[in-house]
């Protein structure tokens, strides 16, 4: 697999990577500024997540909240903003035809929000990031052990020991002053990587990119963070109680920061031990045991040292305790033994299957426009995906099992406990009034900007030409061949969907397909789950009004077992009780 792209620097020192794709008559625009929470000082945690929200209220050229109505009058989708500790991004896909719009309302928030930003618009982004803070952490169930995660697996004042959405009293604290300095430092062109996919031409694209970025100042040179992050060398264990109904466990670690040695194994042993319901926890806790409702492990990776979670929610009547008793036994075997090859080429195959689907999409989350940008923030080279698919390949199943034995350690773990009970909030600042005061207007120094670009011609991609053919049972059939990618995806639609339910048995239509999958004359839900996943296929099913899908993706080499197992899903399953 390849993927070819052009990445140069303006003189402002705004990085630019472009990638042609012309298999629709869709561009996206996705903006990587290199800021987060770990750029951030004590008191002045949540910043980042804060710009995140300014950054669609308007900007000197642009009305107040006018920059998701001209995306959406454009037909855009995917629109939105991320913050995650080591970046924030902005993103959208739309039109070809309107690449000039997006790249003017980007420009136009990084050149020139500080001319619309006053202390009313801020009051109001503060009570709406407070808001999803009460909405999201304090009033989520599990939300505050969510929190409390970080908070013993980091150090006060380590950059990942604060919430991305930071405080209620640094988020309210902010002064108008204090965040204008924020994003003279942080949101100017040399912090930042734009990335543009899709049906472009690169000549005209570079022309735009230099129209609209290339008269925008650069700021002071940004400092890369070099904090170490100290090692956990006894097991911590915290209890809490919070308004829920079941009890979960938390098992946490700081393991290889993203892309270095041991951040692959870490991704794939979190697969092997909560991906699903073929992994080994799902297995043993859920399945055999029947003591937890849902498990889940992943490597959340990041620059300064990852975290390996794992999460384990009881069924009722059973404990915690129960829940680390068993966790640990899985653990203690994969230490010991490893995982069997079956096991590690069918969590490859799954890794590298997710990888490849990601690419069918330009943008949006994982899509081709993330995944540069990811591979360019991290390791520098936006061509990194032959040498991040050749990491995984190199997994061993040793390799797996010292993973397990060195970073999984009990004496370098967190092990946090919720129990139903009281849930303790911690104290919050009251919010002030609003204020009624704005700040006055600002000319423009560049009165061009203040005109809307117009669309260009529009981009025209012809329709793949499908070939039809009936089977002798009457089944159509329609096939269509795209070999961008070496994936085969299929989809049967059933022309039956929920407005066939009966009165008295509302429902029935999507519970129906919804238990397509839980077993059949020859395989067992599990079996059938572990068979998809050793092939690096995915199967997905839903009921709509008029009818229901159920859709399969597979790796092109693996297409005939994978159609095979769809076939048993759909002509023999047995619907067990149980």
């Amino acid at each position: 697999m390849k993927l070819d792209y052009e990445k140069y620097k303006l003189a402002n020192g705004l990085e630019v990577i472009l990638h042609r794709d012309t298999r629709l008559p869709i561009v996206a625009v996705d903006l990587w500024y290199h800021v987060g929470p770990a750029k951030e000082t004590a008191g002045r945690t949540g910043f980042a997540h804060l710009f995140e929200h300014m950054m669609f209220q308007g900007s000197g050229h642009v009305g107040e909240d006018m920059h998701f109505k001209y995306l959406e009058g454009a037909g855009a989708s995917l629109v939105n903003g991320t913050t995650s500790f080591d970046r924030t991004n902005f993103f959208e896909d739309l039109p070809s035809n309107q690449l000039e719009l997006a790249l003017w309302l980007e420009s136009d928030r990084m050149g020139f929000l500080l001319d619309k930003l006053d202390a009313k618009m801020l009051a109001n982004q503060q009570d709406v990031v407070r808001n999803e803070r009460r909405q999201s952490i304090e009033n989520a169930p599990y939300g505050l052990a969510e929190e409390e995660v970080y908070h013993q697996l980091f150090p006060k004042g380590h950059p990942y020991y604060a919430a991305v959405i930071g405080s209620h009293a640094d988020v309210q604290a902010a002064q108008l002053g204090d965040v204008q300095d924020f994003f003279r430092k942080y949101y100017v062109p040399n912090n930042a990587t734009l990335a543009v996919v899709g049906d472009i031409d690169v000549a005209k694209t570079k022309a735009l990119i230099e129209k609209y970025f290339g008269t925008i100042p650069a700021g002071p040179q940004v400092a890369p963070v070099n904090v170490q992050t100290p090692p956990i060398t006894q097991e911590k264990r915290v209890t809490m109680t919070d308004q829920v109904e079941l009890p979960r466990l938390y098992v946490g670690w700081v393991t290889s920061p993203y892309f270095s040695p041991g951040d692959a194994e870490a991704d794939i042993a979190s697969h092997l031990l909560g991906g699903g319901k073929a992994s080994r926890l799902y297995r043993s806790l859920v399945y055999d045991k029947k003591i937890a409702q849902e498990v889940s492990a992943q490597q959340l990776s990041q620059s300064l040292g990852s975290v390996f979670q794992i999460t384990l929610t009881a069924k009722p009547g059973h404990t915690t305790q129960e829940l680390q008793a068993a966790l640990d036994h899985e653990l203690d075997s994969l230490a010991t033994r490893g995982p069997t090859e079956d096991e590690l080429a069918a969590v490859k195959n799954t890794i590298y299957s997710n990888i490849i689907t990601s690419l069918e999409n330009v943008g949006g989350f994982s899509g081709v426009a993330d995944r540069l940008q990811t591979y360019n923030h991290f390791v520098g080279d936006p061509g990194y995906l032959n040498k991040d698919l050749a990491r995984y390949s190199a997994v061993t199943t040793e390799g797996v099992k010292q993973f397990v034995a060195d970073q999984l350690a009990k004496n370098k773990r967190l092990v946090l406990g919720v129990v139903p009970g009281e849930k303790v909030l911690p104290p919050a600042p009251p919010t002030p009034p609003m204020p009624t005061v704005t700040a006055a207007k600002v000319e423009s120094k560049e009165p061009w900007r203040n005109e809307v670009p117009k669309p260009g011609p529009i981009s025209t991609a012809p329709l793949p030409s499908a070939s039809k053919f009936d089977l002798p049972n009457g089944l159509k059939v329609y096939l269509v061949e795209n070999h961008a990618l070496p994936v085969v995806s299929a989809e049967m639609v059933v022309r039956s969907g929920s407005s066939a339910d009966t009165l008295d048995r509302p429902g029935l239509a999507g519970f129906t397909v919804a238990m397509l999958d839980e077993g059949t004359a020859k395989r067992d839900a599990l079996t059938i789950a572990s068979d998809l996943e050793a092939l690096g296929a995915s199967y997905g099913s839903g009921t709509a009004r008029d009818g229901s899908t159920i859709s399969l993706r597979s790796l092109k080499q693996n297409a005939a077992k994978t159609l095979d197992i769809l076939s048993d899903i759909l002509l023999a399953p047995t619907f067990p009780e149980k």
